[in-house]
């Protein structure tokens, strides 16, 4: 398969708004030491892209401007650095694969040929029957929904409480959460996602309909939850805190959250840390492959309609993943 000179990317030249995200024709990627070549399918888009791209994330300070933004995606294997052993890896030249980048590496995805370390890629399974463009969204949103579970210590009988049940993370926490062992699992959404958090195997509760800290006590007669999952925070994790058990945790999604309020509580508060592996990359695969796993799009965008998607992003109130198209 052939290597193209100049590709198209989306990348910022300053920091700022959804305006700063230029399409343009850059140079080819070559492969490094471990690395390997993709022909990106589609790309997935995620807050921290947009944090990256306005400068509010702490990592946005790795970025070498003019930058490629993006995290994760899928696509084709292209070839690979000498050092690389594709059919080692189960992933020889044609196969498609889906990964995402660690916090470590500043380079996008939104762009039509990527060079990444293998070890942060996996070969989709063959088996699957749901749309191939999905696993270009499949990566960072799992791997943060694994680890936040793992983090969680989620065990037999316990209750749970998700805050943002339909959101890119916060679908695959509900199913992961009840496969831990959660006797119950409670979601919020918009009521107009009821049904999707049904589906999920979670019992809804409607923010926009319902005050949902009178519902939760309702529900756990004042006893409280043994876990919260907050995908939102800022408006959210304060409240939460007093709606946990005795002895319950909270896990926080915004990297820069702070944990304070909880810990001065002397509540177990943690923040997920993303740390994509094979060995986590290949369980996704298998359950996605197998249903276990649903992950809804919720919309598929052309490469220059990048800067809508970021534009939904930034409103919170985005269903399922957003990808862009980069075929």
């Amino acid at each position: 398969m052939s290597v193209p000179t100049t590709i198209r990317a989306a990348r910022i030249h300053a920091f700022g708004g959804p305006e700063e995200l230029r399409v343009e024709e850059i140079p080819a990627p070559t492969a490094g030491p471990g690395e390997v070549l993709v022909r990106v399918l589609a790309a997935g888009l995620n807050p921290l892209d947009y944090k990256m791209r306005d400068g509010s994330s702490g990592k946005a300070k790795l970025l070498t401007l003019p930058a490629v933004l993006g995290r994760e995606m899928t696509g084709t294997v292209l070839g690979a650095a000498e050092d690389v052993d594709l059919d080692a890896l189960g992933m020889p030249i044609g196969a498609q694969v889906f990964g995402v980048r660690g916090l470590d590496d500043p380079r996008g995805t939104y762009a039509e040929v990527i060079a990444m370390p293998a070890a942060a890629l996996a070969p989709v399974p063959e088996s699957s029957t749901a749309d191939p463009l999905a696993a270009g969204g499949l990566a960072l949103a799992g791997v943060t929904a694994l680890v936040t579970i793992e983090d969680a210590r989620i065990g037999e009988g316990d209750t749970v409480l998700i805050h943002g049940g339909t959101g890119g993370v916060g679908q695959l926490l509900i199913p992961l959460a009840l496969q831990a062992g959660a006797s119950r699992v409670w979601a919020t959404g918009r009521a107009a996602n009821a049904g999707r958090i049904a589906e999920l195997g979670g019992a809804p509760i409607a923010y926009d309909e319902t005050d949902w800290e009178a519902a939760i006590d309702e529900a756990t007669e004042g006893r409280g939850v043994d876990v919260i999952l907050d995908t939102h925070y800022f408006t959210t994790f304060a409240p939460s805190l007093d709606h946990l058990a005795e002895g319950g945790r909270i896990v926080v999604l915004p990297s820069l959250a702070d944990l304070s309020p909880a810990t001065a509580r002397g509540i177990d508060a943690r923040i997920p840390s993303l740390a994509p592996s094979r060995e986590r990359l290949d369980r996704l695969a298998a359950a996605w492959a197998d249903g276990t796993l649903p992950l809804e799009v919720g919309e598929i965008l052309p490469l220059d309609d990048v800067a809508r998607g970021h534009e939904q992003l930034e409103t919170g109130h985005t269903r399922g993943k957003l990808l862009v198209d980069l075929r």
